[in-house]
């Protein structure tokens, strides 16, 4: 007795061939793909590699690395990449990092200054490999000076602009005193907490200094340097003694992860604090507001000009006039006339009429 599926010209063994042919054509047709990339009609593209490299704040700083990570993240889910981050614990990771980095991707970020040898280092060894860094350039070892490599994408920012705008709010305030401002204590003092006295730290510090007293030139602005990122119990202990000591009204952060610390400083005071890179008003409800740095958008807009092949080793700066840097929305403690003091030397920056220093002013 002959079995049932092979049974004449056109058995169960030759239909069920012909269904299973039928199936491939039709996922063909509609793009199917087993290699996992992006597909579009017919075409089949592989889905990008990209890697983020942390400075030692670390994701959670509230601040620049943070905001590194929204960008990339934003990108990573438009793009449908894998995702690869790498957390450096120490400056002596960098370079370790980075090379992890570009042996698993064609685009490598690096967050911060302090890795712009690291960078020049291994962005030399794997020339086929793009790069880019936040806040810093390609440097060669013992050298200070920028180098052009074809590979690597320097993302700089005019954090003067942005200080300036936190600065002017803040001389208004001082300036309109205690009568308007019954927290402020009189003393007619402002102050900012640094990391370290690196270019981007040093640019958001001169524009705050030269824009308050701009507008009360008899503020004084005292500046500390914690000569650290991560420390919270540093920042904190020189807010407090900016605070205790030299009467400071208005803490202004300028230390990352670190910097959490000189804010916490001025809840516990009573006086105000603000923060920088993001939006930290959430932390407490004296930072009255926070100089932005949009990292975020210079990350995702990389990444998305990398994969549609439009990578340059020579991106703009991120400005005022391309909404690269600004301020938060002011507290209800920030009075009218400080925020319209702020948004007037907006104007001013992007008309060219005011420019920012991008060194520290000197005391008068």
């Amino acid at each position: 007795m002959r079995r049932p599926y092979l049974r004449g010209k056109y058995g169960w063994f030759v239909q069920i061939t012909l269904l299973l042919s039928l199936v491939a054509m039709v996922l063909s047709a509609c793009g199917g793909s087993s290699n996992g990339g992006n597909t579009t009609g017919n075409n089949t593209t592989p889905a990008i590699k990209v890697s983020l490299v942390t400075d030692i704040g670390g994701l959670n700083d509230n601040g620049f690395n943070h905001l590194s990570y929204v960008g990339y993240t934003k990108a990573r889910k438009e793009l449908n990449f894998d995702e690869r981050v790498i957390q450096s614990t120490s400056q002596n990771d960098y370079v370790s990092n980075l090379t992890q980095a570009a042996q698993a991707a064609d685009l490598v970020f690096a967050v911060g200054f302090l890795m712009q040898t690291p960078i020049y280092q291994v962005a030399k060894q794997f020339p086929n490999k793009k790069f880019a860094i936040i806040d810093g350039c390609a440097t060669a070892p013992g050298q200070s000076d920028c180098t052009t490599l074809p590979n690597v994408a320097p993302l700089f920012f005019k954090e003067q602009e942005a200080g300036c705008l936190v600065g002017a709010m803040a001389g208004q305030m001082e300036l309109d005193g205690k009568s308007k401002l019954p927290k402020l204590s009189g003393s007619n003092v402002i102050s900012a907490v640094g990391g370290q006295a690196i270019p981007p730290v040093n640019h958001y510090i001169a524009g705050y200094k030269y824009c308050a007293q701009k507008v009360d030139p008899k503020v004084k602005v005292v500046v500390g340097f914690s000569q650290d990122f991560a420390n919270v119990a540093k920042c904190k202990d020189m807010a407090l003694t900016q605070i205790d000591q030299q009467k400071s009204d208005i803490v202004f952060q300028v230390a990352g992860g670190c910097g959490i610390g000189a804010l916490d400083a001025a809840n516990q005071k009573g006086v105000y604090g603000i923060g920088v890179d993001a939006d930290q008003g959430y932390l407490h409800s004296d930072v009255i507001t926070s100089a932005l740095k949009r990292v975020d958008t210079a990350v995702y807009s990389t990444i998305v000009n990398f994969s549609k092949n439009q990578y340059t080793n020579t991106p703009p700066v991120f400005d005022l006039k391309q909404d690269g840097v600004g301020y938060a929305t002011p507290s209800s403690d920030v009075p009218a006339d400080a925020k319209a003091k702020a948004d007037e030397f907006a104007q001013m920056i992007k008309s060219g009429t005011l420019t920012p220093p991008a060194d520290i002013p000197a005391d008068k």
